[in-house]
């Protein structure tokens, strides 16, 4: 409203249409009258721009700029409120909301948006009335569309000139990028033009250090020294060309692959003859062998040949890269020259080793656990050969003559620990030697490395520094064609060293298995394998052995006629025990071990059941077969003690004390029986009182006729002092031819009295004593009022034994 009213203030430039808008009081009433006409329509919607309304407008609006006193006033007033009444009675000024209650903001909003728009039609028609009322506007308007289409026709102009502009602009940055184009062009033809260069100074070889390559001697280690260097240009202009095409170098390094193939054939050829004049050298006249301390032979070490062809190592680097095919022959070369050198040695010191082996004495190889009795003839006719014994080796039927001539004085397993460690180191050595001599490594070491290049050129050799899998199979195969014939050879040796003693395979066994453990420390896979077949073919031998040993004791079983003292098998498997133990000094953590305690196992209980069946029962009550049986066990058991005991192996306790068990239950039912015969009444007394007391009344049991006091009086009255010292006497005579050794003394001309007699004897005594105090014992508890007692004391039993003592 406020701005509607200023405008209107305002002075128009057309002042008659202003007068002429202004209302009077008689258009007043008549507008009066007809907005009360229409206010009985209420959908009628009041026009501002109705000349009535306009005039009322400017009415109020002068009205309130100059008011009119008295009665005017307050119909103007009147006039005025009438006006605005009808203005809003048209709106709805109550709304409902969604609860059914009024609001008046909706009335208020359409009336200020109203005013709004007729206070813009109202400036619109103010300007368009000042427009028409001055004839000027239309000549300003002729020249502002002149003007207009002027700005057209510049505009159109402007747009050609803009597009000819872009184009001339096009133009110019095509010639500015054509330009930076040629200076970029000209600094890498500039950058290519000093490649071309420095590529044609790479691939040049001086003539000199060609010549070098083809006349300078590859002997003497200054010369070696010349070769490398001028093999270093060679190499790295045969590198540098390995990935151009070039025209201008092509030919050039055509020429340069010529002498690289006539430089690597001259290697070749003056190499192949070193190797095996070397060797040779090596060799001499001893086939590489020299005498050592107690004149025990011992390999030439080959430190002179690897130090001579040691100078090579750089050179067979750049043979490696630069002719494969040659390098695989030197190597095949060099392999076969090995072999050669080291066959002549290796089978010259197994020769050499074989005559210090002792050969096993009669009585040692005889300590099969068969029957020594047993004539060579009946042997030849039966078909059976010594236990402990081995099929003879093809090696020993062709050195038969060698060995009845020579004999050394070794053991064989010891002779075989000295050969053994000699070609292990060998072995060993070489292996060393032909990984940094032929360079046979995972490493990727290139002739660039070894020269110190450049890294392009160290790069470049990286790329191809592979071989083919034929190479590489060649030269992982080293060992095994360089030393193929060692199997075959130990094979022999071996052979041939236990046909001279059989029981060194023991020894021989815990060597090789200490030799394994080293070849597995150390990674080295031919020796292991190498080791690993002997070994596997030695324990089957063993086995074999072990088998042989149980059959001996089994032969013996079955046909041994002589049922006294200790039996063969018995007496030999304490030397057999004793040499076995002889070879595994230090091998306690060994595989040996276990298998040699295994097989004592297996031998000791084919004994001590050979040793049952040997000394069967053959009859019942006191005869000449019971008493025997238990002698036999008795000695043999006693034997077995003592021997084993002071061999002092912890596997040997189980069977000491399984001996002690069957010595005591022999000893006690052997004194039992035998001293039946001469104290027979009296035990039996005593044994059957024993009895019938543990159910019988006392005063019951000795007025039974059995056991009353006339019974033990004629029963004691039998065994007085004097008759006690007869009837020990007639016992110590018998158990002596019992336990008698058969063999004579020369110096004492009789009997000599054996442990065991003395033993047993001494438990004959304390039994007897023990029974003797047991029985005066039981007549005093029993019969203690009757006055009876033994006619012999214990003092008396004791001086008997003590006359018929044995030994010292």
């Amino acid at each position: 409203m406020s701005n509607g009213n200023s405008r209107t203030k305002n002075p128009s430039p057309a002042p008659s249409t202003r007068s002429r808008n202004i209302p009077t009081r008689t258009e007043n009433n008549s507008n009066a009258s007809e907005n009360n006409a229409l206010r009985r329509d209420p959908n009628a919607r009041i026009s501002y721009f109705d000349p009535s309304n306009q005039a009322t407008l400017d009415r109020l609006i002068l009205s309130a700029d100059a008011p009119i006193e008295g009665d005017g006033e307050e119909e103007n007033a009147q006039a005025t409120l009438a006006n605005v009444e009808e203005m809003i009675e048209g709106y709805e000024w109550t709304s409902d909301d969604i609860i059914g209650r009024k609001v008046t903001r909706g009335a208020v909003d359409l009336i200020e948006a109203r005013l709004l728009d007729e206070l813009m039609a109202l400036e619109k028609a103010n300007i368009h009335s000042f427009l028409e009322s001055d004839d000027r506007v239309a000549v300003v308007m002729k020249y502002m569309e002149d003007a207009i289409a002027e700005l057209d026709a510049m505009d159109g102009l402007i747009s050609t000139y803009k597009i000819h502009l872009n184009a001339v602009g096009d133009d110019i940055s095509y010639i500015q990028s054509q330009n930076r184009g040629l200076q970029v062009q000209t600094q890498n033809q500039r950058a290519l033009l000093a490649e071309l260069q420095n590529l044609l100074r790479t691939v040049h070889v001086d003539q000199e250090a060609l010549a070098t390559l083809t006349q300078e001697s590859l002997e003497k280690s200054h010369s070696i020294t010349r070769l490398e260097e001028a093999a270093v240009q060679l190499y790295k202009a045969l590198q540098a060309g390995r990935d151009t095409e070039m025209a201008a170098t092509m030919e050039r390094l055509q020429e340069y692959r010529t002498y690289n193939s006539q430089f690597c054939k001259r290697m070749f050829d003056f190499l192949s003859i070193m190797f095996i004049a070397q060797s040779k050298l090596l060799l001499g006249d001893t086939s590489g062998l020299a005498r050592g301390s107690q004149s025990r032979p011992t390999v030439l070490p080959h430190r002179d040949l690897e130090s001579y062809l040691g100078r090579y190592s750089g050179l067979m680097i750049y043979l490696r890269e630069m002719d494969e095919n040659i390098y695989s022959k030197l190597c095949a070369t060099y392999f076969s020259a090995a072999s050669d050198l080291h066959g002549t040695q290796i089978k010259a010191l197994l020769s050499a080793h074989l005559d210090l082996v002792k050969k096993a004495a009669e009585d040692e190889t005889d300590q099969a656990f068969g029957i020594a009795s047993i004539p060579p003839a009946s042997k030849a006719t039966t078909g059976m050969r010594r236990a402990g014994t081995l099929i003879r080796s093809p090696m020993e039927s062709r050195q038969k003559d060698r060995e009845k001539q020579s004999d050394g004085h070794l053991r064989a397993s010891e002779v075989f620990g000295l050969f053994l460690e000699q070609v292990a180191m060998l072995i060993y050595q070489e292996n060393d030697f032909i990984t940094d001599f032929l360079q046979i490594s995972d490493s990727g070491f290139t002739f660039a490395d070894y020269m110190g290049l450049d890294n392009y050129f160290r790069r470049q050799a990286a790329r191809s520094a592979g071989l083919s899998a034929t190479t590489l199979k060649l030269i992982r195969g080293a060992l095994d064609l360089i030393f193929g014939f060692l199997p075959a050879e130990l094979k022999s040796w071996l052979d041939a060293a236990l046909a001279k003693d059989s029981m060194e395979i023991v020894g021989i066994l815990a060597f090789l298995e200490r030799f394994l453990i080293e070849a597995e420390e150390k990674g080295n896979p031919f020796i292991l394998n190498l080791l690993e077949k002997q070994h596997s073919r030695l324990k089957i031998i063993f086995d074999r052995h072990v088998t042989e040993q149980l059959k001996g004791v089994e032969r013996t079983k079955l046909s041994s006629k002589k049922r006294k003292g200790v039996a063969n098998f018995l007496k030999h498997f304490s030397a057999y025990a004793s040499r076995i133990e002889n070879q595994l000094v230090g091998a306690n953590n060994l595989e040996i071990r276990t298998n040699v305690d295994s097989a004592y196992e297996k031998i000791v209980q084919s004994m001590f059941d050979s040793l049952k069946q040997i000394a069967k029962l053959e009859g019942e009550g006191e005869d000449k077969g019971q008493l025997n049986y238990h002698v036999i066990l008795i000695e043999n058991m006693h034997y077995f003690i003592n021997e084993m005991s002071q061999l002092d192996v912890p596997s040997m306790t189980t069977f000491i004390r399984r001996a002690e068990g069957i010595y005591d239950e022999n000893l006690s039912a052997y004194i039992k029986t035998v001293f039946r015969r001469p104290f027979g009444k009296l035990m039996d007394f005593f044994d059957a009182f024993d009895r019938a007391a543990k159910d019988t009344n006392p005063t019951e049991l000795t007025a039974n006729s059995n056991f009353n006091k006339a019974t033990l009086r004629k029963i004691i009255k039998d065994y007085n002092s004097k008759d006690i010292k007869k009837h020990v006497d007639v016992l110590s005579k018998r158990v002596e031819k019992h336990f008698t050794d058969m063999d004579k003394s020369a110096d004492e001309g009789g009997a000599v009295p054996s442990k065991v007699l003395i033993g047993v004897w001494n438990s004959c005594e304390m039994e007897f004593v023990r029974l003797t105090e047991a029985w005066s014992s039981r007549i005093s508890q029993w019969y203690g009022d009757s006055g009876l007692a033994l006619e012999y004391t214990v003092a008396e039993a004791e001086a008997a034994f003590r006359r018929q003592k044995f030994g010292p």
